[in-house]
């Protein structure tokens, strides 16, 4: 049982860490997207959105190509996650 819940830790908390390294992603990316959204007429929400999207997107297309195996690394994700 405990190497059960060792493993489900491990798990959330790889969850947990690629949830809060998305969601920081999409704020840095979205950011700048509002100012240059306003700046050219476009929907200040729609700018931001589409940014975020597409940042996010890039680096989840990382992570789904290095999980070719089942499992991520932390290298694997710190990659992804490098520009």
């Amino acid at each position: 049982m405990s190497k059960f819940m060792s493993i489900a830790n491990k798990t959330i908390a790889k969850t947990l860490d690629l949830g809060q390294r998305l969601f920081s992603l999409f704020v840095a990316t979205a950011l700048p997207a509002i100012t240059g959204g306003a700046v050219i007429g476009v929907s200040v929400v729609k700018s931001a959105l589409i940014a975020g999207f597409m940042a996010v997107a890039g680096v989840l297309q990382k992570l789904a190509a290095a999980s070719t195996d089942g499992e991520l690394t932390a290298d694997e994700i710190s990659e992804a996650f490098r520009k």
